[in-house]
């Protein structure tokens, strides 16, 4: 008998190890053909028991849940609702969650993913307990390891596509994974309340730095903007932070992208880099441009 993970043409089952959400997916008849291991712990059942479970034995028909269900199987299209209460027949433990239900194209075959809402309600608890800085960071790290939780979905997902990908695709997906990289990287040096924190500096090539934003842009918030290269190849290796790096050059073309844009898109982004002893801001003489060397 095939079934959905032999219709889609994709590694279904390790995709859905990188969603760190309960997800399963329902046949037209409400039996549940797949799910990944966050349902594992939500349901309280091992996959390969939950996956010859009918939905009906989780949740009474008349739970809310079917309402969404028969909304998204008529419309053919995802329906979403937040803070619902749902009690599980099996362990009997109530749950707040937002549930969103996604229709497969094409086939019969619904995808249901649980998002927990304790998270929401775990920091404006400390919050209210606590009035110290120290509340504060204990709530920042929360909230660190609830973007981190994405990051590896998106970083997982990525990884997946990047293996069928062609040439051109794949260096736009290894920007994927290096932004994600950045991003939990810069959460992990995160130390808001703090006085005490360190920036990690490293020996860096800045051209390295400036292909990596130039592709950046010309793939999303520049793609309509012409950049020139004037580099010098002998410029020595700089001491300072990579990810700290990209961020100022980053928001430098970004600001220079939107001037662009607001005088009718006239206007081209030059990246040049050359050694200049002692020298920190260079205004050239032309009232056209601003140079700020980094």
């Amino acid at each position: 008998m095939e079934t959905i993970l032999d219709k889609m043409h994709i590694d279904l089952d390790g995709l859905f190890r990188t969603i760190k959400h309960p997800l399963v997916i329902l046949d037209k008849d409400d039996n549940i053909v797949t799910s990944n291991d966050d349902a594992e712990f939500f349901f309280g059942l091992r996959r390969n028991i939950l996956n010859k479970y009918k939905f009906t034995a989780l949740y009474s028909t008349t739970s809310p849940l079917y309402y969404l269900i028969n909304q998204s199987r008529e419309k053919k299209t995802t329906i979403r609702e937040y803070s619902l209460m749902l009690k599980n027949i099996i362990d009997k433990k109530e749950h707040e969650v937002d549930i969103q239900v996604s229709p497969f194209e094409d086939t019969d075959y619904l995808l249901l993913m649980f998002i927990e809402r304790g998270i929401a309600k775990k920091f404006n608890r400390q919050y209210m307990q606590a009035g110290s800085a120290k509340s504060l960071v204990e709530m920042s790290s929360i909230l660190a390891h609830e973007i981190k939780n994405p990051l590896s979905g998106i970083k997982g997902a990525a990884q997946l596509l990047l293996d069928g990908a062609s040439h051109e695709n794949q260096s736009l997906i290894s920007i994927i994974c290096d932004e994600t990289d950045r991003i939990n990287n810069l959460i992990n040096s995160m130390q808001i309340f703090s006085d005490s924190s360190q920036i990690k500096k490293e020996k860096i090539n800045m051209h390295t730095i400036f292909n990596h934003v130039k592709m950046i842009a010309e793939n999303g918030f520049a793609k309509d903007i012409k950049f020139i290269e004037r580099f010098d190849p002998s410029l020595p290796h700089v001491h300072g932070n990579k990810d700290l790096l990209i961020q100022v050059l980053m928001n430098l073309i970004k600001n220079s992208s939107e001037a662009i844009k607001n005088n009718s898109n006239k206007g081209e982004i030059i990246l040049s880099s050359s050694f200049l002893s002692s020298v920190r801001i260079s205004l050239p003489t032309s009232s056209k441009k601003i140079e700020l060397p980094l």
